[in-house]
């Protein structure tokens, strides 16, 4: 008897309904690499799939598709041999690109006046250092204003400062995303991280209500209701004596009452979660003085940069010099690498297939339909925005 036809990557039936691409929406700003990685020497780096040298040069930055036309070679694998003028040489012959046009202005070993310069030009890409950051637009639309598409806690230097650090995932940038639709993961998988040992248990049961925010970027998810402890029949009680549990809740712990914080009444922060295109979260703390923004940043097809970008409300010398000693001390590694890392170690075990979802994923469900009816796309590809209701 013959087998039915199956689906060649069952992985891809929830996000094909949707239109959401495996390697990202091109048409946004990414982080790449902090700003300190990018010395004198030409960086390769790969986003969405396309291979990307950096260099500085002069005191500007210059992004170029990482390949020589002529034999193939990675121009990352070059040098800035002229110093001052915005160009970039191939290690192989000498052809050599100008960092701004991506136009060859030089074929080193065909002499001078080579006619081959007058016909050919690689890709360059829109870069900026941005925050502490690098920052790079993949995307074939013209570039929006880099200041416009990230959350304000991000390089407004007057009011916050950011320290950001990266890790990179074994497993697609969707995964990562979905993790963050308010899917109650964090109250069984982070139970026992440092951030919440010794805290309460985290409210799970929520009802989860999404809504798209006002500018159209992403949504909001209120949470509601829900319990800390349960008897589940046959099984016990979760969570089960965990005695240990002796802190009033605070941070991450601290979930109820923001419409009554802090950072609502007097920062006049709308939300305590929400999550952005093209992929990342904002977090903030009921006193509104910090906020976490995550950013999920497509490398290839199994591998996604995820950024932690710790922003910090300038409140005076001091404050600041003990807000930088806490991440290096405590936070950076309680929750950049410990609290991070345990995502990290499931989605790179995930197995694509179907899913059963069910009430804990409200959320993902809602942040999908968004997502894949709200994405930046050229005109040609767009499509009417879809109700998440």
């Amino acid at each position: 008897m013959a087998q039915p036809e199956r689906d060649e990557d069952p992985g891809e039936l929830p996000y094909r309904a949707h239109n959401i691409p495996k390697l990202g929406f091109e048409n946004y700003w990414y982080p790449i690499l902090t700003s300190g990685e990018l010395k004198k020497k030409p960086k390769g780096v790969r986003l969405l799939g396309q291979d990307i040298v950096l260099y500085r040069d002069g005191g500007k930055l210059y992004a170029l598709e990482d390949r020589c036309p002529h034999r193939g070679v990675k121009l990352s694998l070059g040098e800035c041999a002229y110093k001052g003028t915005g160009t970039i040489s191939c290690p192989y012959h000498g052809w050599t690109f100008d960092g701004a046009t991506g136009k060859l202005v030089a074929a080193i070993m065909d002499g001078p006046e080579a006619p081959i310069t007058r016909k050919v030009t690689i890709r360059h890409y829109p870069i900026r250092d941005f925050a502490g950051m690098i920052w790079l637009w993949p995307g074939s639309m013209e570039p929006s204003r880099l200041e416009d598409d990230v959350p304000e806690w991000i390089g407004d230097q007057g009011k916050f400062f950011s320290m950001p650090m990266y890790t990179d995932y074994k497993c697609n940038w969707r995964w990562l995303v979905d993790n963050w639709g308010n899917d109650q993961h964090a109250q069984y998988v982070h139970r026992k991280s440092p951030e919440l040992f010794f805290q309460p248990m985290l409210p799970f049961n929520l009802t989860i209500e999404p809504k798209p925010l006002p500018n159209g970027k992403g949504m909001a998810f209120k949470r509601i209701g829900g319990v800390t402890s349960a008897e589940f029949p046959g099984l016990g009680t979760f969570p089960n004596k965990e005695w240990w549990r002796f802190m009033k809740p605070r941070g991450r712990g601290n979930v109820r009452g923001f419409e009554n914080s802090k950072a609502h009444q007097v920062y006049g922060i709308p939300n305590q979660s929400e999550v952005w295109l093209p992929g990342l979260v904002l977090v903030g703390r009921l006193h509104g003085e910090y906020a976490l923004v995550q950013w999920a940043v497509p490398i290839d097809e199994n591998t996604t940069r995820c950024f932690n970008i710790n922003n910090f409300r300038r409140l005076g010398l001091l404050t600041a010099l003990f807000d930088r000693a806490h991440y290096y001390l405590w936070r950076g590694w309680a929750h950049d690498r410990i609290f991070s890392d345990q995502d990290k170690v499931l989605l790179e075990a995930v197995v694509p297939g179907p899913e059963r979802l069910s009430k804990s994923d409200i959320g993902v469900i809602a942040w999908r339909k968004f997502m894949g009816g709200n994405a930046r796309r050229p005109p040609s590809l767009q499509e009417a925005p879809r109700d998440v209701a």
